[in-house]
C-alpha cells in the first residue's frame, strides 16, 4: 500500500537509526526504498545489514534531495509514497495511522499525520498536533506547517506533480510542492503524531550561507508566484506566502553578526507583504536575535 522513499547524503552515523523506526511498524503493508544521493562516506555499508525483502538500497550520483525523492517514487510499487528524511525516527504506529487515514478519507490523494520535536537524547521539543477545521489547505500559506516525513501522496498523483529539482531552490522543494499540491487537491490531516524530527546540530538549517539563502527563497518567491493554480487558489492570500518567505530570511540572517543589515531589509520586505507580521511568534524571534545574537 505504502512506498517510503529515504533520501539520504552522507548521513551514515544518523540513517541506522531511522531505519530501525521504519523496519520496527506495526502495519507492515509497505516498502522501504534508501536512495544514497551520492554519499561520500560509509552510507552503503551502514545500510546493507537493513536490507530485506522490503528494504531496498539504490545509490545514483549526487543531485540533491528533490531529485533523490523523485527517482525512489518512480521505482515506488506502492499506491501512496512517503518521503522520508534519513536523520529523523517513525513511531511504530506510522504505517498504521496513514493506512486508517486511507481508508477513512475514501483513498485520498494527499494526506498528512502529526509530528513532533524532540532533542538528540530523546526529550520532548513541542509537538505539532493541533491542527484545526476540515482541511488545511488555506493553512499552509501561512507557512510551511507540514513535516516531510508526515506527508503521503497518491502515486499517479505525485508522478503528475513532482519536485522541483532546481538546485537553488534545495531545502524549500517541499513546501514548494504542498503549495502546488494545495492548490489543487483537498489536503486531509490527522492529529495522531507518528513520526519525530530530531533537532541535531547537523541539521541543514544550522549550516546556512546567507547567499545560498537569499537565492533559494527568492527563486522559492518566483516559483509559487508564477504557478497558475497557486494564483487563483491563493489569491490575495500570496502575499502571506511572501511575508512568510521573506520574514524566514530576516530571521536566519539576523543569527549572523555580517547578515545583520540584510536581515533587517527582508524584516521590512515582509512587513511590506503584511503587518500581520507583528503579531507572529517569528517577529519576536527575528527581534531577539538581533539584540542578541552579535
Amino acid at each position: 500500500m505504502i512506498t517510503i522513499v529515504v533520501p539520504s547524503y552522507n548521513r551514515a552515523s544518523l540513517i541506522p537509526a531511522t531505519l530501525k523506526s521504519l523496519q520496527f511498524q506495526f502495519n507492515k503493508n509497505y516498502e522501504i526504498i534508501v536512495v544514497d544521493d551520492g554519499s561520500t562516506d560509509n552510507t552503503e555499508d551502514v545500510v546493507l545489514p537493513f536490507l530485506n525483502d522490503y528494504t531496498r538500497y539504490i545509490k545514483k550520483e549526487n543531485a540533491e534531495r528533490a531529485a533523490a525523492r523523485n527517482f525512489g517514487a518512480n521505482l515506488a510499487r506502492g499506491r501512496y509514497v512517503n518521503f522520508f528524511d534519513s536523520d529523523d525516527l517513525a513511531l511504530p504506529n506510522h504505517t498504521n495511522e496513514a493506512a486508517a487515514m486511507i481508508g477513512r478519507n475514501d483513498d485520498p490523494i494527499w494526506f498528512h499525520l502529526a509530528f513532533e520535536w524532540i532533542t538528540p537524547n530523546g526529550e520532548l521539543i513541542r509537538q505539532i498536533n493541533h491542527f484545526k477545521g476540515h482541511t488545511l489547505n488555506k493553512q499552509i500559506a501561512s507557512g510551511n506547517l507540514l513535516s516531510c516525513n508526515g506527508v503521503f501522496i497518491r502515486r499517479d498523483i505525485f508522478l503528475q506533480n513532482q519536485f522541483n529539482e532546481d538546485r537553488v531552490l534545495s531545502a524549500s522543494e517541499d513546501y514548494e510542492l504542498w503549495l502546488r499540491l494545495s492548490a489543487r487537491h483537498p489536503l486531509n490531516y490527522s492529529n495522531t503524531i507518528t513520526s519525530q524530527i530530531v533537532d541535531h546540530d547537523m541539521r541543514s538549517v544550522r549550516t546556512i550561507n546567507g547567499n545560498k539563502l537569499i537565492d533559494r527563497i527568492e527563486r522559492f518567491v518566483k516559483y509559487a508566484g508564477q504557478d497558475p493554480e497557486i494564483m487563483r487558489f491563493y489569491g490575495s492570500d500570496l502575499r502571506y506566502i511572501r511575508m512568510d518567505a521573506w520574514s524566514y530570511v530576516a530571521l536566519h540572517l539576523a543569527d549572523h553578526p555580517e547578515w545583520k543589515l540584510n536581515s533587517l531589509r527582508f524584516f521590512f520586505r515582509s512587513l511590506g507583504e503584511s503587518c500581520r507580521l507583528l503579531a507572529t511568534k517569528r517577529f519576536y524571534a527575528i527581534i531577539k536575535n538581533w539584540l542578541l545574537k552579535w
